[in-house]
């Protein structure tokens, strides 16, 4: 079995091995640690991480950069479960199933930044253990999102209506705020 299979299976496998270990798994697909909206992303999915926790669940954070973990924790705090997928595995696995569709960015610029199979782009699942979707997001890439890197929902308040739909309550927010490029800015000048 070649390196490209032994990788694909053993992310596949951390990924189902999660999901049958915990009530649910919160994913958050993230682009790379050079892009600002997915640190900003990482830093609030880490306030998240006790109360998801608490609730059952796991947090995972997909890339399909390689070899920048520690530097996306660094700039980040997030101490949740990172895997690096650099052949997009989980994310084609997600999409046969009928998951969640995870945009692939795949042209000579991603390939050029080391993105050999393509760049996974933002993207959310909230999947119970029962395979249930509680929610699913994924960008579509855009000139008016800057390519897929604004416009995310609200991760806090996607976790406020998961936590509601799993404790069989209404949920608590009709539309979602959106990540914007002044708050993406204005979090990194002043933190």
């Amino acid at each position: 079995m070649s390196d490209h299979n032994d990788n694909t299976t053993t992310q596949l496998t951390q990924f189902h091995e999660t999901l049958t270990t915990n009530k649910f798994l919160f994913v958050v697909f993230y682009r790379g640690h050079w892009c600002p909206f997915c640190q900003g992303y990482l830093k609030t999915l880490e306030t998240l991480l006790p109360s998801i926790t608490t609730a059952g669940g796991k947090v995972l954070a997909i890339t399909a950069e390689i070899g920048h973990e520690d530097a996306m924790r660094a700039s980040t705090g997030y101490t949740g479960t990172m895997i690096s997928d650099p052949t997009n595995s989980i994310a084609a696995a997600l999409k046969a199933q009928g998951k969640l569709d995870v945009a692939i960015t795949d042209n000579t610029l991603t390939k050029t930044k080391g993105y050999e199979h393509g760049m996974a782009q933002p993207a959310i699942l909230i999947i119970q253990q029962d395979g249930t979707v509680l929610y699913d997001w994924a960008i579509v890439p855009a000139v008016m999102n800057l390519g897929g890197a604004k416009d995310r929902p609200d991760l806090v308040q996607v976790w406020e209506n998961a936590e509601a739909k799993m404790e069989g309550k209404k949920e608590v927010h009709s539309a979602y705020k959106l990540q914007t490029f002044g708050q993406t800015i204005w979090s990194k000048i002043f933190g």
